[in-house]
């Protein structure tokens, strides 16, 4: 049976609670599901982010913080990290996984981001933006938070234009990969979410759109495995 997807605050509220409820074992799913090739694809869009020592960064949806700790890896002591979640559960884990560091972990909405214009030199996130009720009003946050110059980098699931390949993806991600999450959550239909939620999520030359239409002046993606996941890169030069 097709999962219907809440709309409006209501998927906002579910969202907020499911991830909460997997948060323990999210980076262990995403090992099995994608055979570890995830955290790779993260060191990519921190690599792209082009970050230094001493600079000021961003990972909004931050999860776990598995992102945002690459972030911290980039800028030392002498730079400045924000984790940024609204899920209670995923910024316990990711304030456990933060024991050692410092990194200030803020809950909050990624469409209304608690921080003044031109903050931060980078912005990331690592498969957040399907799961928000309003995409645009993120991305214009996103770069009014952003230094001129800044660099915003979002990795997401993708579209895959090879009818053979996609079959393949498509069969993966709606039957397999909801089993492995029950296996690990049983009954819960939060994987059941997660494939339904990426056909929602615009392909990868429509996001370049939208990002243009928030106000980047150049964006541009990368594809992985085909195009079943996609690395953007927006930047906000003025």
């Amino acid at each position: 049976m097709k999962f219907d997807i809440p709309k409006g605050d209501s998927k906002a509220h579910y969202v907020k609670q499911k991830f909460s409820t997997i948060a323990d074992k999210y980076d262990l799913f995403n090992d099995i599901v994608t055979q570890g090739m995830h955290r790779y694809w993260k060191r990519y869009l921190v690599k792209k982010t082009n970050i230094g020592a001493g600079d000021a960064a961003l990972d909004i949806c931050c999860g776990t913080g598995d992102i945002t700790q690459l972030l911290y890896k980039k800028v030392g002591k002498g730079g400045t990290v924000f984790g940024l979640d609204f899920s209670t559960g995923m910024l316990s884990v990711a304030n456990h996984r933060n024991s050692e560091n410092k990194i200030s972990l803020v809950q909050a909405d990624a469409t209304v981001i608690p921080f003044k214009n031109n903050s931060f030199d980078t912005v990331t996130v690592g498969y957040g933006l399907r799961n928000l009720v309003d995409i645009h009003s993120c991305l214009k946050e996103v770069r009014r938070v952003l230094k001129p110059g800044g660099r915003f980098l979002c990795l997401e699931m993708g579209k895959v234009n090879l009818p053979i390949i996609n079959q393949i993806f498509t069969f993966y991600f709606f039957n397999v990969v909801p089993k492995i999450g029950k296996v690990i959550y049983p009954g819960e239909d939060m994987f059941d979410y997660f494939p339904e939620s990426s056909v929602e999520f615009p392909p990868q030359e429509r996001l370049v759109e939208i990002l243009l239409e928030c106000g980047f002046e150049k964006a541009s993606f990368t594809n992985f495995y085909f195009g079943s996941v996609a690395v953007h890169l927006a930047v906000k030069e003025k």
